[in-house]
């Protein structure tokens, strides 16, 4: 039998591999940090947004809010070797922010798989857009924020995910 998932051990191990991800392959690193569990009151999401559905025993949004600066850098970074034509650029960023979300949240739950549950995820989804997310009927959030001298980033866990749709936006009852 597997132990339930721990919010604060998987925001740890996103935390931890977001880190290593941005130091060791893409040379960003960050300088500060901090966390906060279940009194967030409102997720400020930054002007590009990776978001993947987590199901089985748990059932969650996980988000990969990024400012703008931070994700060009890492833009920069992660395809320095390609050649993208400047009217493929928006779509090659994007693309970015989804392989990033893909290969960190992968590896965190490898790192937890364990002693935890079985979670399967979705491919991830973009948000181009900078909005707010308030907390209401139920709902849980938890966040982690990151900051380089490229720019800042935020890790959110928003659940039950029933809660919500693909865009982060509440369901109607």
């Amino acid at each position: 039998m597997t132990d339930p998932l721990d919010i604060q051990e998987f925001l740890g191990a996103l935390t931890r591999r977001t880190e290593a991800f941005f130091n060791d392959e893409l040379g960003i690193v960050f300088t500060g940090r901090g966390s906060q569990i279940d009194d967030v009151q409102k997720l400020d999401l930054k002007s590009v947004t990776a978001i993947m559905s987590a199901t089985g025993a748990l059932k969650l949004y996980l988000a990969y809010s990024f400012d703008a600066p931070l994700i060009d850098a890492a833009f920069a970074a992660y395809t320095a070797d390609l050649d993208i034509a400047e009217d493929e650029r928006e779509d090659a960023v994007q693309e970015t922010a989804g392989d990033i979300i893909n290969i960190i949240v992968g590896n965190a739950l490898a790192d937890l798989a364990a002693n935890g549950p079985t979670i399967a995820l979705s491919p991830p989804i973009i948000l181009t857009e900078a909005k707010s997310v308030m907390r209401h009927r139920g709902a849980k959030f938890a966040s982690a924020e990151l900051r380089a001298d490229a720019g800042h980033m935020s890790i959110h866990l928003i659940g039950p995910g029933e809660l919500f749709n693909d865009s982060l936006e509440y369901v109607k009852e």
